[in-house]
Formats: structure tokens, C-alpha cells, sequence
């Protein structure tokens, strides 16, 4: 008895490949027969054109845009009509709520820096909008961030039109896949922030169907699985996540001698600082006020600036 052993071939579609180029027809009678055997479709139907755009060349194409680039403003018009139409049919805001400048301030100008290191992922980090375009024109729009830690999803509006075809979730399942996709180069990039979880929000429970998926306390700054949280929001709108009641968030446990501080381009701890100057009662408080609003964590590594 001889078996032979079949062969299993991967092949670039898009750009076409060589080898996808030389195998067309065959692959193309092959769905022919398939198309009309399994499910009794015609031989007029299963043309090659319509073999082409539902398996070959998608209408739709997905575009990663940095908010500073020349690729966005040639197509900032066409994002900013798009985001009026959503908010005036989805949200039922009116149009001349939404100038040109305040979609600008929304969901453009960005706080962020853009920041391209050797081992980051290849569009480097900072904020983005991920464009969907559907045979020529753009129909959704999925706003985010990717930091070193995390894609952080901030916005997504789509063509009213388009409801029936849930974009929101699709869009979620690309930006999973975009961020294990940028994980390959950025090992620390692992995570995907969804953003704010209401429970009482219909628009908002989808969130709770990607799993694993897990909330952030409120009160200790620690994660717990989305499962174990959805029984006490459903009692209580607001809630502690942490059953552990002696649990505190670290970060809240200000010292404010290690808060970092600028003074006349010299930066010091806060301690050495107060040291060398003398200093009214107001800039302690102002001091302390800014370590509790930040975290200890990132006021040992901002710099406040002092006059």
C-alpha cells in the first residue's frame, strides 16, 4: 500500500504573489466546483470577477494613520464627515455641535508625543486612527493609542448606514489582532485597554464578551476578571471590585520628598528642593495636591515644573 502525501501551500494574495498568479485558474475551478456542488450555486453566478472580490481582492481596506501624518489630513475631510453623520444619527447630537476645531480637540490633537525607538513596533508609539475603506470610501474609524504597554482604545465611530454589520465589534477583533500582531516586535506591548465598562450601558456590555477580560478597581488599582465583578455592579453602580478590604492602592501612599521637581533647568527631588529655597505653605499643599492626583509612581518620574 502507497500513500502519497499531499502538499499544503501558502500563498500571498495581497499584493498578488508569483505563485497565487500562476495557480488562478486552477484555484478558481476549484471553487467552481465547490461553489456549485456544496451549495448549488450557478455557473453564471461563481464568475472569476466575483470569485476575485469575495476571495481575493477584499473592497475592504484597513489603514493605520499617526493623527500628525500627511496620510491623515488628506483624508481628515472625509474622517470629520463621517464622525458628524455617526454623532448626529447615533447619538442624536446636532451637526453644529461638532466645528471642524472641536472634532480637531476631540479626537485629533493629541497629548501625545510620537516616539519611534529601535525596539518598539514599526509605526512606533503614539496616537492613531485606524481607517476602514469600503471600495473607495472610508466608513469607519477606530481611534487609539499604542504605548509601550498597551493599545488603548479611545473612539470608534462608523457610517450610520452600516449598523446591521456591528463595525464596533469588528473593529474590537482588529485591534486584538493588531495588538498581538505588534506584540511580536514589542514584547511589553500585551495588552488592549477597551476603556470605560458601565454595567447599566447596553451600548457598553459588549465589552464583556471578549475574554479574558478584567476590570480595574477603583479603590485599590488592581484587575479582576470581568466575571466576578458583573454580579456586584449589577447591586451597586459603584463598587469596590477588591474583596480584600485591608487592600489600598500603593501608589496613594504619598511621600512627598521623592516627588520629582524642576526648579531654574535643575531637577531635584522635593526634599533637596525644599532645602534650598525658601518656600510659602501654598507650594507644599500645591505639591501634595499633584502627587495624589498623578500616583507616586510617575511623580518619581515627571519632573513638576517650579518657578
Amino acid at each position: 500500500m502507497k500513500n502519497e502525501l499531499s502538499k499544503v501551500r501558502l500563498v500571498r494574495s495581497n499584493p498578488p504573489s508569483q505563485e497565487l498568479e500562476q495557480t488562478y485558474q486552477e484555484a478558481y475551478q476549484v471553487y467552481l466546483k465547490y461553489q456549485m456542488a456544496v451549495h448549488g450555486d450557478s455557473a453564471e453566478k461563481c464568475t472569476l470577477h466575483q470569485y476575485t472580490r469575495f476571495l481575493v481582492k477584499s473592497p475592504l481596506k484597513v489603514v493605520l494613520v499617526a493623527v500628525a501624518s500627511p496620510e491623515f489630513k488628506r483624508s481628515a475631510d472625509e474622517s470629520y464627515a463621517l464622525f458628524v453623520r455617526y454623532q448626529f444619527h447615533v447619538h442624536q447630537e446636532k451637526d453644529d455641535k461638532w466645528t471642524y476645531p472641536a472634532f480637531e480637540e476631540f479626537l485629533v490633537d493629541s497629548p501625545l508625543a510620537p516616539w519611534q525607538p529601535q525596539d518598539g513596533p514599526p509605526q512606533g508609539y503614539g496616537s492613531f486612527h485606524q481607517q476602514y475603506w469600503l471600495s473607495g470610501r472610508l466608513v469607519a474609524v477606530g481611534v487609539i493609542d499604542i504605548l509601550p504597554r498597551c493599545i488603548s482604545s479611545v473612539y470608534f465611530y462608523y457610517d450610520p448606514d452600516l449598523g446591521h454589520l456591528s463595525l464596533g465589534t469588528y473593529a474590537s477583533l482588529r485591534e486584538l489582532a493588531l495588538t498581538q500582531s505588534l506584540y511580536q516586535h514589542a514584547p511589553s506591548l500585551q495588552y488592549y485597554y477597551m476603556g470605560f465598562y458601565i454595567q447599566t450601558c447596553p451600548k457598553m456590555r459588549y465589552k464583556a464578551g471578549y475574554t479574558p477580560s478584567f476590570l480595574l478597581c477603583p479603590e485599590t488599582y488592581q484587575w479582576f476578571p470581568v466575571e466576578v465583578c458583573r454580579p456586584k455592579l449589577e447591586v451597586n453602580k459603584y463598587c469596590r471590585l477588591n474583596d480584600d478590604l485591608a487592600a489600598t492602592d500603593r501608589d496613594s501612599e504619598i511621600n512627598i520628598n521623592e516627588v520629582l521637581v524642576l526648579r531654574r533647568h535643575v531637577a531635584m527631588p522635593y526634599f533637596l528642593y525644599a532645602s534650598k529655597y525658601q518656600l510659602e505653605p501654598e507650594d507644599l499643599r500645591e505639591v501634595e495636591q499633584y502627587a495624589r492626583l498623578v500616583g507616586m509612581s510617575c511623580a518619581r518620574r515627571m519632573l513638576l515644573v517650579r518657578n
